[in-house]
Order: C-alpha cells, then sequence, then structure tokens
C-alpha cells in the first residue's frame, strides 16, 4: 500500500472537525476489516430481518431511477 495514501487519508481525518464524518469512517473501517468475524444483520431485531427479507423478495425494477438521478442523487449526497 501506498504510504503516500495512507499519510493523505490520515491528514484529511486529523484536519476534520466533522463528529458524524468520523463516526461514519469508523463504522465503516470497522466492518470492512473484521474478516469475515460476523454477519451484518447479527446486530438486527427479528423484525428488522424480516423487513429485509421482504424487501429483497420484492420483484426487481419496480422502483428503478435513471444513472443521471443516482449520479446526481450520489452528488448531493456526498456534497452535504
Amino acid at each position: 500500500m501506498s504510504n503516500n495514501l495512507k499519510q493523505e487519508l490520515i491528514a484529511k481525518i486529523s484536519a476534520t472537525e466533522d463528529e458524524d464524518l468520523l463516526w461514519l469512517l469508523k463504522t465503516d473501517y470497522d466492518y470492512f476489516t473484521q474478516q469475515g468475524n460476523g454477519d451484518v444483520t447479527d446486530e438486527l431485531s427479528q423484525e428488522d430481518k424480516d423487513d429485509l427479507i421482504n424487501l429483497v423478495s420484492e420483484p426487481f425494477g419496480n422502483d428503478t431511477i435513471s444513472q443521471q438521478e443516482l449520479d446526481e442523487a450520489i452528488r448531493q449526497w456526498r456534497t452535504k
């Protein structure tokens, strides 16, 4: 791994005052580095698991959006 990339990330993290962003980064880091020590649904209640199964079982494409709409939504999300 590039040391430059690590240093850039460290500098950006050190410079931020956004605690929500820091929690998001920590949560993502913890999730992606756990290396299979659990399932993403382990912390869900049974009701939430049932809701998730129902959502996955719905027919695909009922409420899709165009690539352009997705790109715009992501742009707005990133510039929060």
